[in-house]
């Protein structure tokens, strides 16, 4: 028994999928032409990926020869000093004109003296209006304005020393702030292990700061507190008992001697 083979047989896989269909359909002409085109993309890819790359390259090193080319063209020009016109003499001054002679009378003060041998009588009224007062008698000119009278020896000034009395004056600024002993930090230790939160401010959930003024004196100690800035709930109270339990300050200073200083320090209250 003979068996028909048919005399076309498929040799792709394309062929095998569109036998016995329409093979004029895209489907098949792209599945045909799919490597070739990919291969042909893939060429054209490169190819401009390195035409960009060499352009990048060629730019870059251009840039580099024409840095190069701008410092190696530095040329050192020398700058001509300006020239300095000739200094012209200064005219010679005039010669000081000759000062005349002014006209004095000799004043003699009066002497008390044992004798009144050889006395020199003083100038008379007359004299003086037309003549300055000198310790000679010549002739000259007349003055002009009014005459200088010599001056009478001062007696001498005894020099007291004043004492001075210490005010009790309590400043605002010092030379020497008071501190609190051991400083700031002690400061604040001190005032979270001494305040206690009241309950009242508590249920309330009640948070603020109390500002207290106080007088550091002359021994450091504290008196005249008073609150500046009140919140209220029991936190003015407790701020208060805690200032009146701060121990001794180191006091201020104004010229080397202890003062009394008005402060003023914030307490604040805050729940954790």
């Amino acid at each position: 028994m003979e068996t028909n083979v048919p005399s076309t047989m498929p040799v792709t896989l394309d062929d095998i999928v569109f036998e016995h269909r329409n093979k004029d359909y895209g489907a098949y002409n792209l599945r045909k032409t799919y490597t070739a085109t990919m291969n042909r993309s893939m060429w054209i890819g490169i190819a401009i990926f390195s035409g960009l790359f060499i352009t990048s390259y060629i730019f870059a090193h251009q840039e580099e020869a024409d840095e190069k080319a701008t410092l190696v063209d530095l040329t050192v020009t020398t700058i001509k000093e300006p020239e300095i016109p000739p200094v012209q003499p200064l005219p010679e001054p005039e010669p000081p004109k000759p000062i005349e002679p002014i006209q004095s009378v000799k004043y003699v003060p009066p002497k008390v003296v044992e004798t009144t041998e050889k006395e020199e009588a003083p100038p008379t009224l007359q004299e003086i209006e037309v003549a300055a007062i000198s310790t000679v008698t010549k002739a000259g000119l007349p003055p002009e304005g009014i005459t200088d009278v010599p001056p009478a020896e001062a007696p001498p000034v005894e020099k007291k020393i004043a004492e001075v009395e210490e005010s009790n004056e309590a400043f605002l600024h010092v030379e020497v702030q008071p501190t609190f002993v051991g400083g700031t930090s002690e400061l604040y230790k001190f005032l979270s292990k001494t305040l206690k939160y009241p309950p009242v401010a508590q249920r309330a959930n009640i948070e603020g700061r109390v500002y207290m003024s106080f007088i550091v004196e002359k021994d450091g100690s504290i008196t005249d507190i008073q609150v500046v800035k009140s919140v209220g709930f029991g936190l003015d109270e407790e701020a208060t008992r805690t200032v009146k339990l701060m121990p001794k300050w180191n006091p201020g200073k104004q010229n080397g001697r202890n003062v009394r200083v008005k402060f003023t320090i914030p307490v604040t209250f805050k729940l954790e």
